[in-house]
């Protein structure tokens, strides 16, 4: 059947034609319709596609008893979330997280303490923390940010204190910012 049929058409071949056009010619503008108006709820089935626009994530674990350095696989550059996590005993029974030297039975006040390095660097410098340190964490758990300025590289990490018959790890998480 060709165009010029129209006229021999039955009514419902000449609906079902109609509605094919009004379909097919609705259908962008209903796509550019889900897009705009998709959210990030989860109930969006655009969700399931992946986002690359996503933070580079990487966690390091650095056992207490090894001075040994850590290193990030990956490269980062300008400003890095550093998450740390964890707390260990030393070699002579004191208690020790990322920043805090404190009694493991609980009293006596946690003393700050250089207790992990950064690039080489005490934490408490490399982060600009040491005029305001934070407050000490029952969790042992502190965050803060790294500027790594222009510099586009993999970040190093060592404990500063450990070493034989201490035991225990600091968990550290690299997140990169935009």
């Amino acid at each position: 059947m060709s165009r010029n049929d129209g006229e021999n058409q039955h009514p419902w071949q000449r609906a079902a034609s109609t509605l094919a056009l009004l379909i097919g010619s609705a259908l962008p503008v209903l796509i550019a319709m889900v897009l705009v108006a998709s959210t990030n709820d989860g109930s969006n089935p655009l969700d399931r596609i992946p986002d690359y626009g996503d933070p580079l994530v990487e966690t390091l674990s650095l056992p207490l008893e090894s001075s040994e350095p850590v290193q990030t696989q990956y490269r980062y550059y300008g400003r890095v979330r550093l998450v740390f996590e964890g707390s260990g005993a030393l070699a002579d029974g004191a208690g020790i997280d990322a920043f805090y030297r404190f009694d493991q039975t609980g009293t006596g006040a946690p003393a700050l303490t250089p207790a992990l390095a950064i690039d080489g660097m005490s934490a408490l410098e490399a982060l600009n923390l040491s005029a305001e340190p934070p407050a000490y964490a029952d969790d042992h758990l502190y965050s803060a940010v790294y500027d790594l300025r222009g510099d586009y590289r993999r970040l190093r990490f060592n404990a500063l204190t450990g070493g034989p018959g201490s035991n225990g790890a600091f968990t550290i998480t690299v997140v990169q910012l935009r």
